[in-house]
């Protein structure tokens, strides 16, 4: 065998000792402007209490409020209101909200959607954790559907038998920045007047029917937190066309209950307390040089991905199935998520992870865990909504969802600047020494947790 095609699992040297990496693109610019914030001690500038405007300007559109010249109010400085007003402008929404993480947007999104304590929100269980936990924090409900399992995504068949009195939401999920088949799924809602979050944390700047992602439901949320599209450290961004949700995310933004008077109407104001999900001076400014940047930064990421998925397609296009992508032609991925097809290659998925970690290149399961898998579901703890109907929850069979999970998610995070093609055929050389050994591996036997034997 050529020595540089032995696995290094085998004593042979690994494709790659140098780190991967998908790093906050900062020019000096933003630094010198940032370092300015600092000299000048501008943390932030939101105050928490009404102040005289202060319902005047609650319903301003986000490029309205941008053009307001006061440094100190309660919607945020004037970095923040730049940013949301580049956000809306960049994404054609009427009113983006700004928030320290995209797990409080998803929070503040629920909550300012109007639903109720034990209603449900139906969901993907193919998702980070957040995702079901602000619906928990929400006191809502999350009831799990199953995917496509070549999309990733909640489809509206599997929706259908979800759908009881109590159901209110939807939440879909665009995995990776792909929204499935998801005119579908708003058709289905709008049928049966369901409202629809998307939690578009991996999306900005893409498109589905001509129109950006995160835009097509009553709210969405994006993520700014590392190493995403879009990296502020943390943060998110909340959007919505909707003039009442607005205001009610601003609220519940910055202490909100202690705005509310006489003059907010009881079902406005019921669900207004007192979060604070701000967004500093600073990660504004950083998020506005990073806005500007957001098509030099998707370009990267969008030629990388069919750079890797056109290449790995000729080296094991027989195993590796690229997820499939229904925004194709606006499609600049978070990460290139593919499925490795176990059975059909007589080489189980979790070896496949174990053989690219050793050869350097980083991989993923897509979640620690699939939501619904979650002790929190399963066992009902801190749940109290959940326990107080024990026989009536059920998180159900999720054949699709599992057998992603379980058996065949691949996942590649090195999309982003500064990687290049020259980081991609790494990637691309290790499932070349993969199926160059594909015989000798399938004699490995599993065992335990990614630890393997020889069958020889």
């Amino acid at each position: 065998m050529n020595k540089n095609l032995k696995l290094a699992i085998d004593g042979g040297e690994p494709v790659r000792s140098k780190e991967f990496k998908s790093l906050p693109y900062l020019d000096d610019d933003v630094i010198e402007r940032v370092s300015k914030l600092l000299s000048e001690k501008k943390l932030s500038k939101f105050v928490g209490s009404s102040i005289p405007g202060t319902n005047e300007i609650l319903g301003l559109s986000s490029s309205e409020l941008n053009k307001i010249k006061d440094e100190v109010t309660f919607l945020g400085g004037k970095r923040v209101r730049k940013m949301e007003h580049l956000w809306s402008k960049q994404h054609d929404v009427k009113y983006s909200v700004s928030v320290n993480s995209a797990t409080s947007g998803l929070l503040a999104a629920i909550l300012a959607a109007d639903i109720k304590p034990d209603e449900e929100i139906i969901c993907t269980p193919f998702s980070f954790t957040a995702t079901s936990a602000a619906i928990v924090q929400a006191n809502a409900v999350p009831i799990f559907a199953d995917i496509d399992l070549e999309t990733f995504n909640l489809t509206a068949d599997g929706l259908d038998e979800k759908v009881n009195k109590t159901s209110k939401a939807i939440m879909a999920v665009h995995w990776n920045g792909n929204p499935g088949e998801f005119e579908e799924l708003i058709s289905f809602a709008k049928n049966r007047k369901l409202k629809v979050i998307e939690d578009a944390s991996q999306s900005p700047g893409m498109m589905y029917k001509e129109k950006f992602l995160g835009t097509h439901g009553d709210v969405g949320v994006f993520s700014l937190n590392e190493p995403k599209n879009i990296m502020t450290g943390e943060g998110g961004v909340v959007v919505t066309n909707n003039t009442d949700i607005a205001k009610k995310l601003r609220l519940l933004r910055n202490h909100g209950e202690a705005i509310v008077d006489e003059s907010y109407s009881d079902s406005f104001s019921k669900n207004i307390v007192g979060y604070n999900f701000r967004l500093t001076e600073i990660m504004a400014e950083i998020g506005i040089q990073q806005i500007n940047n957001l098509d030099f930064l998707n370009k990267i990421r969008r030629e990388n991905y069919f750079y890797l998925i056109d290449n790995l397609s000729s080296v094991c296009g027989e195993f590796l199935i690229p997820q499939k992508i229904t925004n194709i032609n606006h499609y600049c991925p978070y990460h290139a998520g593919f499925r490795w097809l176990s059975k059909k290659s007589n080489i189980h998925r979790d070896l496949i992870r174990y053989i690219l970690r050793s050869e350097g290149i980083p991989v993923s399961q897509g979640m620690p865990k699939l939501m619904s898998s979650n002790p929190l579901f399963e066992k009902g703890y801190l749940l109290n909504i959940i326990n107080s109907k024990r026989n009536a929850y059920k998180i159900g069979n999720l054949p699709n969802a599992n057998e992603l999970f379980n058996n065949q998610y691949l996942g590649f995070t090195q999309l982003g600047w500064p990687n290049t093609r020259d980081d991609m055929n790494d990637i691309i050389n290790a499932f070349e020494k993969i199926m160059s050994n594909k015989l000798l591996l399938e004699n490995y036997k599993y065992k335990d947790d990614y630890k393997f034997i020889s069958g020889r």
